[in-house]
């Protein structure tokens, strides 16, 4: 419970030229491309915790509207902007051969990808993988 309060209080305490904290955590900052962005992942985070934090960037920073399609535009890798850290980068701006790309449920597969290049949910669907404070709170 203390990790989010800790999170949320760092989200709300950042500056515009800072990262963007989601509620979980995990940082993510803009790419300088008109709705690209990258997302740092935090030790023990999965695909769900990335998407996570790039459904919060891209409504809280972007101001996405909630059926707007989050595409992943560079798998998990080594981070351009921290070479000990590991990322993936997020677009919802997206170029013909990322609007092709698969979503959930293609080919009966319903994982969550950071792998696969065009890879996309929509933003209230990825926000749904959020844990929420309210319920920690209260547990």
């Amino acid at each position: 419970m203390t990790r989010w309060i800790f999170g949320l209080c760092l989200a709300l305490l950042a500056s515009p030229a800072a990262a963007f904290t989601a509620v979980n955590g995990v940082s993510a900052f803009s790419e300088g491309g008109q709705g690209q962005f990258e997302v740092v992942s935090e030790p023990g985070s999965g695909p769900r915790q990335i998407w996570c934090a790039a459904a919060q960037f891209a409504r809280f920073e972007l101001e996405a509207a909630a059926n707007t399609r989050i595409y992943l535009s560079r798998a998990m890798a080594t981070s351009p902007r921290s070479p000990r850290a590991r990322s993936a980068s997020f677009t919802i701006a997206p170029n013909e051969a990322l609007k092709s790309g698969p979503k959930p449920g293609d080919g009966g597969n319903y994982s969550v990808s950071l792998s696969k290049l065009g890879y996309n949910l929509r933003l209230a669907h990825a926000e749904g993988f959020c844990e929420r404070i309210i319920d920690d709170i209260f547990d």
